[in-house]
């Protein structure tokens, strides 16, 4: 029970899950300065706990994703073991289209024929190029959706503005 109450926790391997709260165990990201969680998810679209800039000498290099509690990887006579933390300066981007976006004015059913399915290829201001993953009534209103997220930033993209944009609709899976 004392090692529960500790805030790091010495493991052989990565748990797959807390043994406090019984949620998922992700990977600590160091090199991450001010970098907010969200922003980090947003821009990374990744599960991951921000680390900050500082390394310590026998880092964590797991966390919960729910309580925070970290855990340290440990020989099997309880040296720290050699570990190679995780820099965010080595972190590629996973794609856009893993978040599926809907918009929710218009609340399309999956069962309702208006319920569509498009990627949508935007192209900034500063010539970065993604691909979304959106749920409209029809193209239009998809664009119009992908338009919104670039423009409120939350596609993790430094432009603001749509220059060009292009739809494909793709065939649900049932």
């Amino acid at each position: 029970m004392e090692s529960l109450r500790t805030r790091i926790i010495d493991v052989q391997r990565k748990p797959t899950k807390c043994p406090q709260c019984g949620e998922r165990v992700v990977d600590i990201i160091y090199g991450t300065g001010e970098m907010t969680p969200v922003e980090f998810v947003f821009e990374y679209r990744r599960e991951g706990m921000v680390g900050g800039d500082y390394i310590p000498r026998n880092p964590p290099i797991w966390a919960c994703s729910c309580c925070g509690k970290r855990f340290r990887k440990v020989l099997s006579d309880g040296t720290p073991a050699p570990v190679k933390v995780r820099m965010l300066q080595n972190l590629r981007k996973k794609p856009a289209t893993l978040i599926h976006w809907t918009d929710s004015s218009q609340e399309p059913q999956p069962d309702s024929e208006s319920y569509r399915h498009y990627l949508v290829t935007v192209t900034t201001e500063l010539d970065e190029t993604e691909t979304l993953s959106v749920s409209a009534a029809n193209e239009k209103e998809a664009i119009e959706l992908a338009d919104n997220l670039v423009v409120r930033g939350m596609v993790g993209l430094k432009g603001m503005f749509c220059l060009k944009t292009s739809v494909e609709e793709v065939p649900l899976q049932k």
